[in-house]
């Protein structure tokens, strides 16, 4: 099933969610009101209403992850201003993954942990919501 929210294109599958990364979802983000936290909020409530169960990702983590895949360069300034803040065990993982984003930015892939081998990243990442939203300003 695919849906749009202010021509931002979402397909809806089992366990995952695929967000098209492009001028739609900036221009969405970017509107006073808008934001990943919001547009996260609409993708789980709708998925739920889709298939009678909760996707099970956290608003956070999907949020944290629309972020790093839509903004990569703001999001890894917020993430080497952490340095010292975060936990060693994601220090390489999370470069890895920042090189894999900027080669594959297209298409947002938000999946549950046994689909998304990346899913454990975001969810070690909410901890520090506060710096990353506080970085990103109104997208977050």
């Amino acid at each position: 099933m695919t849906k749009n929210v202010e021509n931002v294109k979402i397909k809806y599958c089992p366990g995952l969610v695929q967000i098209t990364c492009d001028t739609a979802l900036k221009e969405y983000l970017d509107k006073k009101g808008n934001g990943a936290l919001k547009l996260g909020s609409h993708i789980l409530r709708v998925y739920e209403e889709h298939y009678k169960k909760a996707l099970n990702i956290s608003l956070d983590s999907l949020a944290i992850e629309i972020l790093a895949h839509t903004y990569i360069d703001s999001f890894s300034r917020s993430i080497s201003t952490a340095d010292g803040i975060l936990p060693d065990v994601l220090e390489e993982p999370l470069d890895k993954l920042m090189e894999s984003i900027k080669n594959h930015t297209e298409i947002i892939d938000c999946g549950e942990s046994q689909i998304d081998n990346n899913r454990w990243i975001w969810d070690m990442l909410t901890p520090y919501k506060g710096l990353i939203y506080g970085i990103l300003g109104d997208r977050a």
